[in-house]
């Protein structure tokens, strides 16, 4: 089969080589786009539109587009001089080119949003179906009533388990201990109506909820935790050992903490841990509150 360069015709038309250099102009497509905003735009109004365009570029620009007839220019006054762009048939035809463009891109090129998954495990329906309503306007939420199923469940596309800490068969504990065990990218908040004792300070949930849990509250936990999957390794460490002595401070007078050895354990692995200035910045400020940075002992 014989090669169309071979035989003289071009591959690319000299007219589409012309067009795609007009348009592959920065500012000239940007130009079209404001002129079919407004047909009432003047160079300082252009000016302000395209805020990062310096003048000279901008009379170049529109020096080149009067050119190929794609706007118009017209003088309203003489003395002082004041003149409007428009853009001509031509132009109207060309934005219609461009408008299509953008929408292909949109289409085709653009960054597909990641889907941002959420497993709710609690073995009590109820409570299973409102954490879900609660979530599902803007997480793809997926359920499971006990250990054995949460772990059918779970898989890389999953970024946050609502955990019930107590479940028959394999219980919340054991699904943690698990998920921790397989290297999973997965941050868990762990949910109970027991009351907290010291036994949670090996367990490697990144937040802790007693129930009832209120809907700005959850809400609150899952939204941080996706943001977390951004942070670096030691941070995560930082803020899921922050969530644990605040909770025991909550839940345990000084003295008591004072004199329990698991409690100072987590106070030196945390002791341990340096971050950066920049780390830290990266904490948004309701987390602060609610897992305070260093805080008193």
């Amino acid at each position: 089969m014989q090669d169309s360069t071979e035989s003289g015709t071009a591959v690319l038309p000299e007219s589409l080589l012309d067009s795609v250099s007009l348009l592959s102009k920065k500012w000239h497509p940007a130009i079209v786009r404001c002129l079919a905003d407004n047909d009432d735009y003047g160079f300082s109004d252009l000016e302000r539109r395209l805020a990062d365009i310096s003048a000279k570029v901008l009379t170049d620009a529109l020096e080149e587009l009067q050119e190929y007839d794609i706007i118009d220019r017209r003088e309203i006054s003489q003395s002082p001089l004041r003149v409007n762009y428009t853009l001509t048939q031509r132009g109207e035809e060309l934005d219609d080119v461009i408008d299509s463009l953008a929408e292909w891109s949109e289409t085709h090129l653009a960054e597909p949003e990641t889907e941002q998954v959420v497993l709710v495990a609690d073995d009590h329906q109820r409570i299973r179906t409102m954490h879900t309503d609660w979530l599902a306007d803007e997480y793809t939420v997926r359920q499971a009533s006990d250990g054995e199923e949460t772990l059918r469940q779970l898989d890389t596309d999953v970024g946050v388990v609502v955990l019930d800490r107590r479940m028959p068969g394999l219980s919340g504990s054991e699904v943690l201990d698990w998920i921790r065990s397989q290297r999973y990218d997965i941050r868990v908040v762990m949910v109970t109506s027991e009351d907290v004792d010291f036994d949670l300070v090996d367990m490697g949930f990144d937040e802790y909820l007693t129930k009832p849990v209120r809907q700005a509250e959850l809400r609150e936990v899952v939204a941080d935790l996706f943001d977390r999957h951004e942070y670096s390794t030691q941070l995560q460490q930082y803020l899921a050992l922050q969530s644990k002595l605040a909770l025991l401070r909550v839940e345990y007078p000084d003295e008591a903490l004072s004199a329990n050895e698991e409690y100072q354990r987590l106070r030196t692995r945390l002791e341990e841990l340096e971050l950066t200035p920049a780390e830290l910045e990266q904490v948004d400020a309701e987390v602060l509150e609610r897992v305070p940075i260093g805080g008193a002992q």
